[in-house]
């Protein structure tokens, strides 16, 4: 897949916050894609989380395909010809959008879907599905919702994404959910190598910068998870570590904030029941 117009790597959103980019631009010239970095704003949006409707929508109609990644995933392993085969067993199956199933996460929580990656077709199909979306209610959404069988409510898009192929049957025989190693996948998947998973995601709260940090040195990689010989090669100058130092501090602060959390939620029970237990 050398044809620029057949597939544009999309990442952004809202914001661009880590060295993210570099990690995205580099697995997409590696594979002969287009690599764009976009903010879709727009009037109406309701949830910080539907900007990347609005991306996708500008991108999409200039390509063929466009694979959308959160600015909290890296691509892992960069030689991965997962995506040119997702596409081409999308194609052959008549799917217009591929997203991974949501991995089980180290507290145990899961949800039906992530869309941190999502891989979307130039289809008619697309741009209705993302209206239908972004139509969606939240509030409505969380009203009914079923922990059960749905997983944890993330209070953003993936639960309207969700919500949209659950309710239409010929919607979700157009798209593919397929295993999370695939395409977005978590830091404690990984066990001995890069590849263990095509991308890893470090998404929901905390210091994301120091689990980037953490993650790539057990690979012996800076905060843009890109080995040296490929930052080489793309003449990446300015490259980005985090020191001992500095990964203690932010543990620390960790470690006071929770604190912090506790002591607040206990004095709100206090003053509400009166009572210490």
């Amino acid at each position: 897949m050398r044809d620029p117009s057949r597939l544009c790597v999309t990442s952004g959103g809202d914001e661009v916050r880590y060295r993210s980019y570099v990690n995205h631009t580099v697995f997409a010239r590696e594979h002969g894609f287009t690599h764009h970095i976009g903010i879709g704003l727009a009037p109406g949006i309701q949830t910080v989380y539907y900007y990347k409707f609005e991306l996708i929508r500008e991108i999409l109609p200039h390509f063929e395909w466009v694979l959308y990644v959160d600015d909290d995933v890296y691509i892992t392993d960069v030689a991965s010809r997962s995506i040119e085969e997702l596409v081409d067993q999308a194609e052959a199956d008549d799917r217009f959008l591929v997203v991974a199933d949501g991995p089980v996460e180290l507290d145990g929580t899961w949800t039906r879907l992530n869309s941190g990656v999502m891989l979307l077709r130039n289809d008619p199909r697309t741009f209705a599905f993302l209206d239908a979306a972004q139509d969606r209610d939240l509030a409505d959404i969380e009203a009914d919702w079923d922990p059960a069988t749905e997983g944890l409510y993330t209070h953003g898009d993936q639960d309207a994404i969700w919500r949209v192929i659950r309710d239409d049957p010929a919607v979700e025989a157009e798209v593919a959910i397929v295993d999370h190693r695939l395409l977005n996948s978590r830091e404690h998947y990984y066990d001995t190598a890069l590849t263990d998973a095509f991308a890893v995601h470090f998404c929901g709260p905390g210091d994301k910068p120091m689990r980037v940090a953490c993650f790539g040195r057990r690979f012996g990689l800076g905060q843009e998870l890109v080995s040296t010989d490929l930052l080489e090669r793309y003449s990446v100058r300015r490259r980005q570590t985090m020191s001992d130092a500095e990964i203690a501090a932010r543990r620390g602060a960790l470690v006071l904030k929770a604190g912090s959390k506790r002591v607040r939620r206990k004095v709100a029970f206090v003053r509400e029941t009166g009572r210490w237990k």
